[in-house]
């Protein structure tokens, strides 16, 4: 059953009441529903808590201009109303900056990460790739850019044979308000500097996930990322793009599992 902060974020809670906290951050132009195809083992172990992030899905727009520290203080508000004390923070893309954020700005209220397909320094033509498109969906709006994110996205085998899959993730980034997009997109562009060489430095237990064919977000920078992390953990995925978990879930699952073990006192999940 999904609920409402005071600020407008919907959020919904399911899995057993234990002490551990998972909250899923999910990417640009997306909702929290992208985590519907994760196995549900992980429920039987945590708290699971996914939500839309401001500007998307059922969450209120932005009454300012949207930034990581906008965000970062969204994951605070929505940990204070719901009475967590510490949290484990999975971020997917634009949602992997937003915790690395986080953790720089509440470092206290973090357990672990788990950083998945997020961005760090761009070579030049990757930056001006993603200018490009920050600009065409100011032009044009956010279904301007569905086509091409689909291909980067998924592996053409996949596309052929998902087309309900493909379809829901269409609607969800041409639902994006398009007066909003635009300027979380500039986000994703714009704002790596301050989550690059973190101050203070992220110190607690993280898993960086990346797939080895995410041109846009890929093994190098998963390697910087992690080589910034003192207690990191660094996994790429084989022949998948930029939606690995979506494509091969039980894979990213198991993956997750693994490494998540050690915030529970069970032997295995």
């Amino acid at each position: 059953m999904s609920s409402f902060t005071p600020k407008g974020t919907k959020f919904q809670l399911r899995g057993v009441a234990r002490d551990k906290i998972l909250i899923f951050v999910h990417g640009l132009g997306l909702k929290g529903e992208m985590w519907q195809w994760l196995p549900k083992e992980l429920e039987q172990q945590f708290t699971i808590i996914t939500y839309d992030l401001y500007g998307h899905g059922e969450s209120l727009l932005p009454k300012k201009t949207p930034s990581l520290r906008m965000f970062s203080d969204q994951i605070k508000e929505l940990m204070d109303h719901c009475n967590f004390a510490k949290i484990i923070l999975v971020g997917f893309s634009l949602g992997g900056m937003i915790i690395r954020r986080f953790a720089q700005d509440f470092p206290e209220l973090v357990e672990g990460l788990i950083i998945i397909n997020s961005p760090h320094t761009r070579s030049k033509e990757q930056q001006e790739l993603i200018e490009a498109r920050v600009s065409l969906s100011q032009q044009s709006g956010p279904a301007a850019t569905v086509s091409a994110a689909i291909k980067r996205w998924f592996s053409e085998k996949f596309e052929e044979e998902n087309p309900m899959i493909i379809n829901k993730v269409k609607e969800w980034i041409i639902g994006n308000d398009p007066s909003i997009y635009p300027k979380i997109y500039k986000i994703l562009a714009y704002d790596l500097e301050e989550i690059i060489n973190p101050q203070p430095p992220i110190s607690c237990p993280t898993l960086v996930i990346t797939a080895d064919q995410d041109y846009g977000n890929g093994p190098e920078m998963s390697k910087k990322i992690a080589k910034e992390i003192d207690q990191s953990q660094l996994h790429i995925i084989k022949n998948l793009k930029h939606m690995a978990l979506v494509e091969d879930p039980n894979q990213f699952g198991s993956i997750l599992r693994k490494f998540l073990r050690q915030f529970t006192k069970i032997g295995s999940i």
